[in-house]
């Protein structure tokens, strides 16, 4: 067919253009959850995110953020249409790779009917991707991956382009490609294997198992050498010579790195020359590649730049080369063991030192602590099972089936490997992508909660239990797709197939799926109970899989044909091949990926920010309760007074140090410690050492004493420092009245309100830097601040200041006031009614949460969230005797927040609703409410009570909160007929669950 490569060109610009339209069309229109509001607010104005960075994704953010013409409602938007057009490529890409290699196994002069199954085969395996789940999900939002993705992509299709012509400069283009991914992820550096396979095949003149191995060893090791000798030792070095410089020469900081960067620069353009004086072929093309992967490495250079400028988001301020290796390590994230470590229960039983540790000060770099490694009695080979993290250890004993007191052994680690690790974090995502979803909800382990399916109840009851009544919990959530195993199964088909025809092939499309999805688990060794679904580290597996799903179309040509024409073959494969793949996924997966309507983010933040009275100090923990409001703040510049200190952060004397200065609109915070008092190596571990006090401590004291470095008020630390330490856990602050009405805290009229001071106990044995850091503003803020903790934040971060907290809308404001003895209410009850009224009212707007089609988990749990804090106050105004402001409150949630239930945890919420309505003798809404209640948990717990024993007993806490809920419902409904229908289904229930559990 002549005009073959003109039709292949234009077909992959068209499935450009579409997959760009479909990813527009379900764009989210502004920021989304997790990363993504750091990412844009880092974009906007070239700030320095979290570790290891991604300087070319926000530096092409910040170009895309200029179409917005200065409108920064838009600057999320277009920064979220370069996710549009980077993951259209990525399609486009992935199409010309499968027709490069589906040409191996034709002739060189193909007949049309062969061409055009080429294309077929190139359309439907690259439309398969357009419409997986986790590719779907990347591609319009901000986030890294979508740009990763395409660099993946034409990494590999450019190794196919230099296979077939043996033009070296492909190879320089790889080069210098995998150098500028790593400025986005690393994920590109694992097609490396796969590209020193393709080279050698081409190579070797009889490819045999010993060389095809050796190929292997030999990608694993080029992979090594980028990311850790060119990523990270390189940095090393650069940091060794600039202490040198600096310390030893009296050079200011820097000149050692530059100077070692002008050396590596002449060592490899001296080398370079040798080898063309030499004729060094092969040496040459090694150093030109290396230098392309160093332009391409060179975007760090941004994040050095900017963070030397010192902008409001600057983490870790990697401004110096023993900062920047930190950085580029990912220190923060803790070690990981990998082939020798602990088990969960291990005890410490030695610490060696390992080195030293540097920071950057006024003029050289000063010792900041030693690195140490600790030693641990109870070790195994491939250590999967090492977390002591809270509730870590218990999930392991659950998982494997160990007694109380039990240690896992090696072949438990495996099984926890293999179906923890493997299975469940890996498989179960997989699938999702090709086989089926049972709902979004996210898994923890549970067999019920966000498992693939694939849509045949025969197949599925065999896992999951009796599929003939599946719940609306499942059946209604946007996130329950059928594929039925279609997909999966034209993959296999494909892999079959091309395995048949090319081994050579299907061993490099194999070795690109195991390093971008398995090798991954192995490298991450992830410990269980993840904050989120993790299946957007693997998305390039997932492209490996769908270049077998566009050969399994030619598996199905090729077994029709025995049947039929070779034309009708064909017509007849690209019309199954679309319809069990592309078809099915998209119009399965559009309802739970269009986000074109949804704001959630952005107006959680903003309703977050406006429960904050002016100039406030709001304490917020990381991901989603921060980057949303980092967004808000750096891109929209709304509530910029307020200034969000995040906890997790503020353990770094870094972070501490910008937190002293201003941003935007916040004054700096009234942090009294001088910045040797924190600095790194300085005061992080605060033990507790009881000391006998029997009476509070006043915290001005007390924080006297912790930041002194009079050697009596310290103590003698494992290896003979000197520390300070924790003396008590019974804390007090003054409190001066007269100034509470000053700042405007506590009006005049309510001064007989307030506590003479507070009184508090600290609840962890240790107090961090952190910790100490919230103490010293409490000390000094004088009240002259507001000051706020998220709602949503871990109980230790409030550090034991519960009964002084007061809910006013998504935060709680620190108040002295007085509370009586008997009020035992936990914190999330307590509101500053008057105050959360009027925020609620004037100040926030919850219609976000109905606008959006879908909402995602996270939507949802905010939006669960809100309906708890409406519901507190709504009691609050009733008991406080003010109804028609309680009704207005419980009007509004009822009009803007979701009224749809997407699990039994969600009920909890509507009983209190159905509580307070019929207490505002709304009996009315409240019958009909608790109706649609009552037949949720009706349809639920049927289904729970259908599934074996052992399957109930993982859904005990879900059995306890329905059945809670029903007979609440009874209780509130009062002998109507709706009364009685629902005792009835409760005592039947109670029989089922009674006859199962015991």
């Amino acid at each position: 067919m002549k005009n073959y490569q003109r039709i292949n060109n234009l077909t992959g610009f068209i499935l450009f253009a579409s997959a760009s339209i479909v990813y527009w069309l379900t764009m989210e229109p502004t920021a989304s959850f997790w990363d993504c509001g750091e990412f844009l607010s880092a974009s906007n104005k070239l700030e320095v995110g979290h570790q290891p960075g991604a300087p070319l994704f926000l530096m092409i953010g910040k170009m895309f953020s200029l179409l917005a013409m200065g409108d920064t409602a838009k600057i999320a938007y277009w920064i979220n249409f370069s996710s549009v057009l980077f993951s259209g490529a990525t399609i486009m890409f992935l199409y010309w790779t499968i027709t490069a290699l589906a040409s191996k196994i034709y002739p060189k002069e193909k007949s049309t009917v062969q061409s055009f199954s080429i294309i077929a085969a190139g359309v439907i395996g690259a439309l398969a991707y357009t419409f997986s789940d986790t590719f779907w999900f990347s591609a319009v939002e901000a986030e890294v991956y979508a740009l990763s993705t395409l660099f993946t992509a034409i990494v590999f299709w450019s190794i196919l382009k230099w296979e077939n012509n043996m033009d070296n400069r492909w190879l320089v283009l790889i080069a210098f490609l995998v150098g500028l991914s790593i400025g986005v992820h690393l994920l590109s550096l694992l097609a490396i294997p796969a590209i020193v396979l393709v080279y050698y095949f081409k190579k070797a003149s009889k490819p045999d198992l010993i060389g095809t191995l050796k190929a292997f060893a030999v990608g694993c090791l080029l992979v090594g050498l980028v990311q850790f000798v060119i990523v990270q030792y390189l940095v090393l070095f650069a940091a060794k010579f600039d202490l040198f410089f600096v310390n030893t020469l009296g050079f200011s900081f820097g000149y050692g790195a530059m100077a070692f960067i002008f050396l590596l620069a002449a060592a490899i353009a001296y080398a370079i020359f040798y080898s063309i004086k030499h004729h060094k072929y092969n040496l040459n093309l090694a150093l030109v590649c290396l230098t392309f992967i160093l332009f391409g490495f060179s975007s760090y250079f941004m994040i050095v730049i900017r963070a030397n400028a010192k902008p409001n988001i600057n983490l870790s301020n990697p401004d110096n080369p023993f900062s920047l290796l930190s950085y580029l390590g990912r220190t923060n994230y803790g070690d990981t063991p990998l082939l020798y470590g602990k088990t969960f229960d291990a005890q410490q039983t030695e610490i060696k030192e390992t080195g030293t540790e540097y920071r950057k000060g006024a003029k050289t770099y000063e010792e900041s602590g030693k690195a140490y490694k600790l030693s641990y009695d109870k070790n195994l080979l491939f250590p999967r099972t090492y977390s002591n993290k809270p509730r870590h250890a218990e999930f392991y004993k659950n998982w494997m089936g160990l007694e109380e007191n039990e240690s896992p052994g090696f072949f438990q680690n495996l099984s926890f490997f293999h179906s923890y690790q493997v299975g469940f974090m890996y498989w179960r995502y997989f699938l999702w992508n090709f086989v089926g979803r049972q709902s979004d909800v996210q898994g923890q382990g549970s067999l019920t909660e966000g498992n693939w399916i694939t849509g045949i109840k025969s197949l599925d009851g065999l896992r999951l239990g009796n599929q003939a009544k599946l719940p609306p919990s499942i059946t209604a959530n946007e996130g329950n797709n059928i594929y039925y195993g279609l997909p999966f199964l034209l993959g296999i088909a494909g892999l079959i197939f091309l395995y048949r025809k090319n081994k050579q092939m299907t061993i490099i499309i194999a070795t690109l799926f195991f390093f971008t999805g398995l090798a991954i688990i192995l490298y991450l060794n992830q410990d269980p109970l993840q904050v989120r679904e993790r299946d957007y580290a693997y998305v390039g597996s997932f492209y490996a899989f769908a270049i077998f799903i566009g050969f399994g179309v030619l598996a199905i040509k090729e077994t029709m044909a025995r049947m039929a024409s070779h034309k009708l073959s064909l017509a007849l494969a690209a019309i199954t091949g679309l319809l069990v793949a592309p078809v099915i996924m998209g119009t399965q997966g559009w309802n739970d990926h269009n986000r074109s309507d949804k704001k959630t983010a952005v107006d959680f933040a903003v309703n977050y920010l406006n429960s904050c009275a002016p100039n406030a100090i709001l304490f917020t923990n990381a991901d989603n309760d921060t980057f949303p409001l980092w967004y808000a703040q750096e891109v929209e510049g709304i509530r910029t007074d307020v200034r969000v200190v995040c906890l997790q952060f503020l353990a770094d004397s870094d972070y501490i140090d910008q937190m002293k200065t201003q941003a935007n609109l916040s004054a700096p915070l009234p942090i009294g410690m001088t910045s040797e008092k924190y600095q790194k190596g300085v005061r992080d571990y605060l033990p507790f050492i009881d000391y006998g006090f029997k009476d509070s401590v006043e915290l001005k004291d007390l924080l006297t004493v912790l930041t002194s470095d009079n050697k009596d008020d310290k103590v003698e630390m494992q290896g003979g420092s000197f520390e300070n330490f924790l003396p008590t856990k019974k804390f007090k602050l003054s409190i001066d009245a007269n100034q509470l009405v000053k700042t405007n805290t506590i009006q005049a009229k309510d001064k007989d309100k307030i506590a003479p001071q507070m009184e508090w106990d600290f609840k962890k044995n240790f107090a961090s830097k952190a910790d100490l850091t919230m103490l010293d503003i409490l000390v000094n803020n004088n009240w002259e601040r507001p000051i706020y903790f998220g709602s949503s934040l871990s109980e230790d971060t409030y550090i034991g200041l519960d009964k002084y907290l007061y809910l006013e809308g998504y935060a709680y404001r620190l108040l002295p006031l007085k509370r009586d003895a008997k009020d035992n209410r936990d914190k999330s009850e307590v509101t500053n009614s008057d105050v959360m009224y009027s925020n609620t009212v004037h100040k926030m707007d919850f219609s976000a949460f109905n606008k959006a089609k879908y909402l995602d988990p996270e939507s949802r749990r905010v939006a669960n969230d809100t309906w708890t804090y409406q519901n507190a106050l709504a009691k609050n105004l009733i008991s406080e005797g003010k109804n028609p402001q309680a009704q207005q409150i419980i009007t509004k949630s009822i009009k803007e927040l979701p009224l749809k239930l997407y699990s039994i945890h969600d009920t909890l919420n509507r009983l209190e609703t159905i509580q307070i309505l019929h207490n505002l003798n709304n009996h009315q809404d409240a019958n009909l409410l608790a109706s649609q209640t009552a037949s949720f948990l009706d349809q639920e717990l049927n289904y729970i009570a259908s599934l074996p024993a052992r399957q109930q007993q993982v859904s005990l806490r879900d059995i306890q909160i329905g059945m809670y809920v029903l007979n609440g419902l009874a209780e509130l409904t009062n002998e109507t007929a709706l009364s009685k229908k629902i005792k009835k289904k409760y005592k039947e229930l109670e029989d089922s669950f009674s006859k199962s559990l015991g």
